[in-house]
């Protein structure tokens, strides 16, 4: 155990100290700001011209997950099956085919393939005080998706 002594009034603040930063630098995963080259396989597309709307659409739909998606599903969560209202681009922009039901799925479907690959996200380590104004249901999630990855496979 600890003995008492002249230094236990400065030992023990510094080791609350060191383990309140610890706790607080965590990192954060945020979409890249590059489209993953599975997200748009250009070799599918057919004529020049065409190619260029494809690949468009598919940088559009890819800065709607990045803006509005991984903020409620973020990084390691899985996707619903179906796409959400957030996930959506301007049919005024790119013509009404791009917001065509059909190809909203089929991006969907894409982001979906794409969401558990490291190559589609960056890891950023930051400070993060969020745990502190509820430290027992942040300890609880934390110890929550620590089992949930031991006992996952992906």
């Amino acid at each position: 155990m600890f003995f008492r002594g002249s230094l236990d009034k400065l030992v023990y603040p510094i080791i609350a100290l060191v383990l309140l930063l610890i706790v607080s630098y965590r990192p954060k995963y945020r979409l890249r700001a590059d489209m993953p080259s599975r997200f748009f396989s250009a070799a599918n597309s057919s004529p020049e011209q065409k190619r260029g709307l494809e690949e468009k659409i598919a940088w559009a739909y890819w800065e709607s997950a990045q803006m509005d998606v991984q903020w409620k599903y973020p990084y390691q969560h899985p996707l619903p099956p179906d796409p959400p209202p957030e996930f959506r681009i301007d049919a005024l922009a790119l013509g009404p085919a791009a917001s065509d039901p059909a190809t909203r799925a089929l991006y969907w479907h894409r982001l979906q393939q794409v969401w558990y690959l490291p190559e589609a996200w960056d890891k950023e380590y930051e400070w993060d005080w969020g745990w502190a104004s509820d430290p027992l249901i942040d300890g609880g999630q934390w110890l929550r998706n620590r089992t949930e990855k031991l006992f996952t496979v992906h």
